[in-house]
């Protein structure tokens, strides 16, 4: 390999192929390496001397990133970063990108999907038809109209404004709870900002929208599920951590709240005695939220424009940690 020939290294993605990004690429002159690994050490022994990498489930620890001598630039398969150790990465200079404005959409509707579906009991209707049952009130009851309830939003970026349009007129009202965001956002999008512990005790759904990090690792655990109203229902579409899984079965179990909406876990896939799939007040999708044909070969192409990007010396699209 030519000395300014640049290694760009594939650690893992669980899709058909890499024709996208090697288009993006071929901009540069660069060997792709694909060793199809979350192995710590194999990580160690394949991106040591690369420039670039390209990350979808590997967890890119501090100890790679410490043995790595050439690398400019990581880029992640999605939205989330908390698969790399962003502060060793700082350390040593190196970019880590993502790719935050995709699936936007896809996001917000597969969200809206699972409160409505929720609320309305659709899955507990459909399966009592499957068994036999034609008897709403037997299965369904209480069912409660939309326009008298509360949605509360847990951090709102991109995703949940795009919810938040969404489900306008759906709700009585729409709380949001995102120190980050400005009163004038919440004008501007006609919600009322509250705190963490008013959208715990006021809301009926709470859909969950904030990164995974420190502070909102276990944010809701059976403290939380405890102040929460017992007609509740709580829908995750962003990291499987914030929750307390533990917790969040023995609440629905108990009775402290309603059901749950999942489309991530803790752990994924989880194990075929997963406890919370098999009760019927909760809906479960595999990680599927992100997903059309559209936004799949959006993230496909902007993945690898930061890399691009980075290798050629320019400032890189969407960087979350210089």
């Amino acid at each position: 390999m030519a000395d300014n020939k640049f290694k760009v290294v594939f650690t893992d993605f669980d899709f058909p192929g890499i024709d996208i990004e090697k288009g993006v690429l071929s901009e540069i002159d660069c060997e792709i390496v694909t060793p199809q690994t979350t192995n710590e050490d194999k990580l160690i022994e394949v991106c040591r001397d690369a420039d670039a990498l390209l990350v979808q489930y590997a967890q890119i620890t501090e100890k790679v990133i410490n043995s790595m001598t050439k690398c400019k630039v990581m880029s992640r398969f999605g939205i989330g970063v908390d698969s790399i150790d962003g502060k060793a990465a700082r350390a040593k200079g190196i970019h880590v990108c993502n790719v935050p404005d995709y699936c936007t959409d896809e996001v917000a509707d597969h969200s809206l999907a699972i409160i409505l579906s929720l609320g309305r009991k659709i899955v507990q209707l459909s399966n009592s038809v499957r068994e036999g049952i034609w008897d709403t009130l037997k299965v369904g009851k209480p069912i409660y109209n939309f326009r008298n309830q509360i949605l509360g939003l847990i951090g709102f970026g991109k995703i949940p404004q795009n919810l938040c349009l969404k489900a306008m007129n759906l709700f009585k009202e729409i709380l949001i709870y995102d120190p980050f965001i400005s009163l004038e956002t919440a004008e501007k999008f006609g919600v009322r900002a509250a705190t963490f512990y008013e959208i715990l005790r006021s809301s009926d759904f709470i859909s969950i929208h904030c990164p995974l990090n420190e502070n909102t690792r276990y944010m809701f655990g059976l403290r939380e599920f405890q102040l929460m109203r017992q007609t509740a229902y709580i829908v995750n579409t962003s990291r499987g951590a914030i929750i307390n899984t533990a917790d969040l079965y023995q609440a629905i179990n108990t009775d402290l709240i309603a059901g749950a909406g999942l489309d991530v876990l803790e752990k994924e896939p989880p194990g075929m005695d997963f406890a919370l799939a098999k009760l019927n007040n909760v809906i479960i999708t595999p990680h599927a939220g992100y997903y059309s044909e559209t936004a799949l070969e959006e993230l496909h192409n902007k993945w690898a424009i930061n890399v691009l990007k980075v290798l050629k010396g320019e400032k890189p699209v969407n960087v979350v940690n210089l």
